[in-house]
């Protein structure tokens, strides 16, 4: 397959804006620099078309035309992310009374505490590439942006559980469910995605150190969009919504309380460039909304050490 390249679109420009997004600066703290590799950086997701995602991820793996697409900018950074993930997940070493989290795409997380690891709405062409690694896994919804089918079935080949509000394999939770793994306890409630889609969201209130007696508490939400639907049992150390849903994250955000913000759901590939895609700028503004501290912006591939204050 003969794809046009635009000549910006070189492995070297790559290279330098993920070497600032990952080594050079943080989340935690939006310099000029970060900016301007965000700026940089959205110049490439604005070359590539909705449509050419969806060709690519139908696309059968390990063909020409697959690989192809790949030489395409963006798409080099979306498999760098995860070439990431797969070399740090095992080599990283999770001191005592931290969380070690990893953004992957989308609102796609892999979190490992001291004793265990696991993911929530894991999407990406390769992500089964990633089931050696987790020992259970998360769903917020069914929707296709929210996880892999390949990484569903390869977890349950290996006896991991994979848990849902919509997969009938032994592990289907919904409102007052509360399962444990190891240190970690979950509790979970579902609710609306939107006006339509009523009771359709699993939120995840997850501990993970509640069997140690050491409490951090990460809070998903998925798409869910009514923040009066977000009631947590108790204090919240981190918070990861979705950014663009029609949440009201002023009240949401001040009636959780969270100590950190992970503000997530930017550039998801599959939504038109003009509608659904928000851009690294709206979510920069979008966090500067709130006026707070501790609200940050993850980008893929990002790793992001957390610690109770």
């Amino acid at each position: 397959m003969g794809i046009s390249m635009p000549t910006m679109l070189s492995a070297q420009s790559i290279e330098q804006i993920t070497d600032i997004f990952w080594n050079k600066t943080s989340c935690r703290e939006l310099t000029t620099e970060r900016r301007d590799a965000m700026a940089k950086m959205q110049t490439y997701a604005d070359t590539f078309t909705h449509t050419l995602f969806n060709e690519y991820m139908a696309t059968p793996v390990g063909t020409e035309k697959e690989q192809g697409i790949e030489q395409w900018g963006l798409m080099q950074y979306y498999n760098m992310a995860l070439d990431k993930l797969l070399a740090e997940i095992p080599a990283t070493k999770v001191r005592k009374g931290e969380v070690v989290v990893w953004q992957l795409y989308n609102m796609g997380y892999v979190i490992k505490t001291q004793t265990q690891c696991f993911g929530i709405d894991l999407y990406h062409k390769h992500a089964e590439r990633l089931a050696p690694m987790i020992d259970f896994m998360l769903i917020t919804h069914n929707h296709g942006d929210h996880y892999s089918k390949a990484l569903v079935a390869e977890l349950e080949r290996q006896g991991k559980a994979v848990y849902s509000n919509f997969l009938n394999n032994g592990h289907k939770v919904t409102t007052g469910d509360e399962f444990t793994v190891g240190n970690i306890c979950v509790k979970v409630t579902t609710v609306d995605h939107n006006k339509t889609l009523l009771n359709y969201v699993n939120t995840y209130e997850v501990n993970c150190y509640a069997k140690k007696g050491k409490d951090y508490v990460m809070f998903f939400t998925g798409d869910a969009h009514n923040y009066e639907q977000l009631n947590p049992s108790g204090k919240v150390d981190v918070f990861i919504p979705h950014l663009a849903v029609g949440l009201n994250m002023k009240e949401a955000v001040k009636k959780i309380n969270p100590t950190e913000v992970l503000m997530s759901h930017i550039l998801e590939l599959g939504h038109a460039i003009t509608k659904w895609r928000w851009s690294y700028q709206y979510g920069i503004n979008e966090c500067e909304k709130l006026q707070r501290k501790g609200v940050y912006l993850p980008v893929w591939g990002e790793k992001i050490v957390l610690k109770r204050k």
